[in-house]
Order: structure tokens, then C-alpha cells, then sequence
């Protein structure tokens, strides 16, 4: 669970070694509105770094797939639509694919791919 970045995820993003992973889920439970939690989004630079590197490890031993990192926002409040999250993650965006989205009700609701908005 990720409310924000930390030292724990640096670790563990630098042990993963599996040329098969396809796909990484931070959930981020922000602690207030949306608008903060979007105007704190340069705080994931660190892990931005990690997951570059990531996939230039993985690359090197031989991973095929294109990676996907997801954050999905758990009781967010505020008008998700507002914001630009082409910022999330942009070093990353190059090397893989950034999904947020907002799992609400039991269901996944996309808010953002970067698949679908280059």
C-alpha cells in the first residue's frame, strides 16, 4: 500500500528479477483530496528512476514484455477528469505503459492509460 513513495519501494523494485513480470500495482490510498495528492506527483521521481532501471535489467536477462505499472486510487474525493496525469511516472512512460485508475464499488474504473493517451 502506497501512500506515498518510500525507501521500502526503492528495495523492492531493485530485487525483482522475474523476466515474466508484466505488470506492477502500487495502491495508493491518499490521505486527502485528490488535488493533493496530484499536486505531489513529482514525489514518485524515485520510483520512476527504479522502474527505468527495472526495465533495463529485466531487458538485459532477456524480458520480452512490454511492462505496465497501474496506481489505483482507493477513497479519492474530488473530480478525477480535472487533472493531467500525462506527469505521473514520465521516464517510465517511455519504456512501458501507466495505468491509474480508481477502484471504487468493487470495480476498476480507468482515468487515465498511456496507452491510449500519448
Amino acid at each position: 500500500m502506497a501512500i506515498w513513495p518510500s525507501y521500502a519501494h526503492e528495495i523492492l523494485l531493485s530485487s525483482i528479477t522475474s523476466t515474466e513480470l508484466r505488470k506492477i500495482i502500487f495502491l495508493a490510498r491518499p490521505t486527502h483530496y485528490l488535488r493533493l495528492f496530484v499536486q505531489r506527483m513529482e514525489e514518485w521521481t524515485l520510483i520512476d528512476s527504479q522502474l527505468c532501471e527495472l526495465v533495463t535489467r529485466l531487458g538485459m536477462a532477456g524480458h520480452r514484455h512490454t511492462l505496465e505499472v497501474e496506481l489505483r486510487l482507493v477513497k479519492i474525493w474530488g473530480y478525477a477528469r480535472e487533472y493531467e496525469f500525462t506527469k505521473f511516472l514520465p521516464r517510465f512512460r517511455e519504456k512501458g505503459v501507466v495505468t491509474i485508475t480508481h477502484a471504487a464499488h468493487g470495480a476498476d474504473r480507468v482515468l487515465h492509460s498511456s496507452t491510449y493517451n500519448r
